[in-house]
């Protein structure tokens, strides 16, 4: 019997290696030795469970420390982020039919599969709800903790409540004994939330078809807060006030940027030690302007020109923001002032940044290590030709790269043994949501009006349209010189 398990053992220590082997043969694995030269190793790689001639990885994302990579197969693998340990794995919806790119919030995940949505167990994968929704669905939904928030072709954006199927009262809690309170989060994670069926969804039309995934921005005591844009160049924010007696889902403004939206807005929560400090939504547009615009009334806090293609969203991460450029390189700006800090020539593609580096994707497919102070080339890894990065993470410093063939690697640099997290205060801030809000008195009903009141009409932000005559295009700043420590 040990003999069989001796030799069982060796056959999956002989496949892994061969596995890797064959990895690494093609340049897709990352060899140890040349990650360690460059101050670098592997903390995991996992291959995700596809069949290569037929089936292709299409969307991963990552919410709360899990990876959510989909095939176009319908299938959905949640990954452990730090570890690389698959949690589950499950097919969502019919094959023949595309899905939208997840999104997750709570004990949540959201997603939909041709004109039907789907909400899962975040820990189990197993579905809490399904249904049909009314319109062709544009792009992947959104969550927050009480509603999920689906574009639609159309232009309208549809928010369908949540609620929890078993929820505990405060004060219960406190009478439960530890063996109860157990019992009852077993229940409520196996329950999961599902969505109310005697309550209407709320409804917000926009200008223009809803073709990219919304980004709920701040959702707690003082509401939730939706951005998204449309293929007319708009973006909007609409707000749902809990506390109101009717809550509505009304359109706070609409800016008005004339050009294509580049993926999902950026955000910058506020900071919670600061009285009045705004939340600013950052958004690209195709013709090479990034704008800063806050979150409360719409206006321009700041806008910055590349004069060049902006092919891919703005990532933010802390007090900076990087713009990547078709040809033109990434750009790190301030992110209160939109002034440029730096700019480097020939990365495109921001992967993620650590405490004194920043790493990018370059056009010869390199992953290129800058100086966060100044953006100096410091290094440079060959990859392979087909590695393609589909994920920029905000969130922390671990690198993902991952191809459509399913392989995803996680490298850290040497020295960082535990993940280093950004902005997580201000995060935690502008996500902390509120305790259902309790019922009205019937006298205060009384006084509410009749009917639902009408949000106010979306209007420009105060700034005009933008051309590309409006402002110069901002001069481009010196190439920092390259580090001795070039590759």
């Amino acid at each position: 019997m040990s003999r069989r398990v001796f030799m069982a053992a060796a056959a999956f220590v002989a496949a892994l290696w061969t596995c890797n082997l064959a990895l690494a043969a093609h340049g897709e694995l990352l060899p140890e030795t040349t990650l360690a030269r460059h101050g670098l190793l592997r903390s995991w790689y996992v291959q995700v469970e596809l069949d290569g001639s037929h089936s292709r990885l299409v969307h991963i994302a990552l919410c709360d420390g899990v990876l959510y990579a989909q095939t176009d197969a319908a299938m959905v693998h949640a990954i452990d982020a730090e570890t690389g340990r698959t949690l589950w794995s499950r097919r969502i919806g019919r094959a023949d039919r595309p899905s939208t790119i997840a999104d997750a919030n709570g004990d949540r995940v959201a997603l939909t599969n041709g004109m039907r949505l789907y909400v899962l167990n975040r820990h189990t994968g197993e579905r809490i709800f399904e249904a049909d929704v009314k319109d062709a669905p544009g792009a992947g939904p959104a969550l927050s903790s009480q509603h999920v928030y689906v574009p639609m072709v159309s232009g309208m954006l549809v928010a369908y409540p949540l609620r929890l199927a078993t929820a505990t009262a405060a004060k219960d809690k406190k009478e439960q004994t530890p063996e109860q309170m157990a019992k009852a989060e077993a229940e409520r994670l196996r329950n999961g939330p599902e969505i109310q069926q005697n309550t209407p969804p709320f409804l917000c039309r926009s200008y223009g078809r809803a073709m990219i995934q919304p980004l709920v921005t701040r959702d707690n005591a003082g509401g939730e807060y939706v951005a998204w844009p449309t293929d007319r160049g708009c973006v909007n924010l609409a707000r749902i006030d809990q506390e109101a007696s009717r809550p509505v889902l009304a359109l706070k403004y609409r800016l008005e940027t004339g050009s294509k939206i580049v993926g999902r807005p950026g955000y910058i929560p506020p900071d919670p030690k600061v009285v009045g400090d705004p939340g600013i939504v950052v958004v690209c547009s195709r013709e090479g302007l990034v704008y800063a615009v806050s979150e409360e009334d719409g206006s321009t806090v700041w806008r910055f020109t590349t004069a060049e293609v902006i092919g891919q969203p703005p990532a933010v991460v802390e007090d900076r923001v990087y713009v990547a450029t078709d040809y033109g390189g990434m750009y790190c700006l301030d992110a209160k002032t939109g002034a440029n800090l730096w700019w480097t020539p020939r990365a495109a593609q921001f992967v993620a940044a650590s405490k004194g580096r920043v790493y990018a994707i370059d056009r010869l497919r390199r992953l290129e290590v800058l100086d966060a102070a100044s953006g100096a080339t410091l290094d440079a890894i060959v990859t392979a030709d087909g590695l393609s990065t589909k994920l920029a993470n905000i969130d922390s410093d671990r690198i993902y790269l991952v191809n459509d063939k399913g392989l995803i690697q996680c490298l850290r640099e040497s020295e960082q043994t535990e993940p280093l997290t950004h902005g997580r205060e201000r995060k935690l801030a502008a996500k902390s949501p509120a305790e259902p809000a309790p019922a009205k008195p019937a006298k205060k009903e009384s006084v509410a009006p009749k009917e639902q009141p009408t949000p106010k009409a979306a209007t420009p932000a105060k700034e005009p349209k933008p051309k590309a005559a409006d402002k110069p295009p901002a001069a481009r700043p010196k190439q920092p010189k390259k580090s001795k420590a070039g590759a």
